[in-house]
């Protein structure tokens, strides 16, 4: 038993090792001035105004989600219910409505990142009046896709008060937070136990990919210039996390 856990060990050692090795022939070969690191990289990403890729694909991302949450409202509204003696774990309705909520869920995070984007984008001071018109443009398209997500989330959730009176969300709750808690409050162990276990896979996944970013503008930092505001930020939110879970599981201990 001693012998296959010090085997199991043996595996994440060894990967402790080789990145510690790659990032010091990393960081000596950057140090050493072994090859030239380029001073001054484009990520406007850009054809005829700086950054219109940008925009371009994620206001396409936001276009096709929307397309897909359409279509899936416009399938719910006509797929027939399922009968009472079904034994599907789930119906094929509920499958539809758990694929649509994603797409909904997806595109309300994209439309709103394109459009706190575009509003930086157009705070800032251009002379040239074809420049100023197309972060005019880009702005207010960003803003009236953004809205149009929003209405078509909340036709979303509409359709699971539908689908599920027994556990409708509370529209008219003073807060997002008493609103969650009344719809926890609802589930049954078996849907509370599905939640629980998807948050903590959440959760680890925040971890790695906050850790990953940390990371990413360290090797940014040291091979095109010092930029702390972003280790700094996805710090904090390293840490806010981590404080939110472990004092949620103090509560629960309680």
């Amino acid at each position: 038993m001693n012998k296959s856990k010090s085997n199991s060990k043996l595996p994440k050692a060894w990967k402790l090792i080789v990145f510690g090795l790659i990032g010091a022939i990393f960081g000596y070969a950057l140090s050493s001035g072994s090859f030239a690191v380029p001073q001054h990289i484009d990520f406007s990403l850009s054809l005829i105004y700086e950054y219109d890729i940008l925009f371009a694909v994620l206001m396409l991302m936001v276009l096709v989600l929307l397309i897909a949450n359409v279509t899936g409202l416009f399938r719910l509204k006509t797929m027939k219910e399922p009968s009472q003696s079904s034994d599907l774990p789930i119906t094929p309705k509920e499958k539809l409505f758990s694929a649509t909520m994603k797409f909904s869920n997806y595109n309300i995070i994209i439309s709103f990142i394109t459009m706190a984007l575009a509003m930086a984008y157009a705070m800032r001071s251009v002379s040239v009046d074809r420049e100023n018109t197309y972060m005019l443009v880009n702005l207010i398209v960003s803003v009236v896709l953004f809205i149009i997500v929003a209405v078509l989330q909340n036709r979303t959730l509409a359709i699971f008060n539908q689908m599920y009176p027994h556990r409708k969300i509370n529209f008219n709750a003073s807060t997002s937070k008493e609103t969650e808690r009344e719809l926890f409050a609802e589930m049954d162990e078996g849907e509370q136990w599905i939640v629980y276990r998807s948050a903590y896979s959440a959760y680890k996944t925040a971890n790695a990919m906050l850790i990953g970013g940390i990371v990413f503008f360290l090797i940014y930092s040291v091979a095109f210039g010092f930029t702390p505001l972003p280790i700094i930020v996805l710090g904090l939110v390293w840490l806010g996390q981590n404080m939110a879970y472990h004092r949620e599981v103090n509560r629960q201990y309680r």
